[in-house]
């Protein structure tokens, strides 16, 4: 009976070092499947930056021209907002002149 108890028990020895070392095992394919994840996600994501980064220049670069752009026709209708003020006031100064006339030929002139 001790002999088969003893027999029993370094059998189950013989398992449990086994299945440490599946053990042992699984945590070594745990541990290389998490890094490899990692680096994987790694590169994803250095992707997506570098693809970001594109868009945000090609964004900004269009809201850049597209300020020039806007900022052109604005200048432009200044520009001719103050020359229309000008012919303005020129025109006034000359009809201003024109009520001090009291000559009438020189009036028509």
């Amino acid at each position: 009976t001790l002999q088969r108890i003893v027999s029993t028990l370094a059998n189950k020895n013989d398992e449990i070092h086994n299945f440490i070392d599946m053990l042992n095992h699984t945590i070594n394919n745990v541990q290389v499947n998490s890094s490899n994840a990692i680096s994987e996600l790694d590169e994803e994501f250095e992707g997506l930056y570098s693809i970001l980064g594109e868009m945000k220049g090609s964004m900004a670069n269009t809201i850049q021209q597209e300020e020039a752009r806007k900022i052109q026709a604005l200048q432009d209708q200044l520009s001719q907002c103050s020359n229309a003020l000008e012919s303005s006031e020129e025109l006034l100064e000359l009809a201003a002149q024109s009520l001090d006339i009291k000559d009438p030929v020189e009036f028509l002139k």
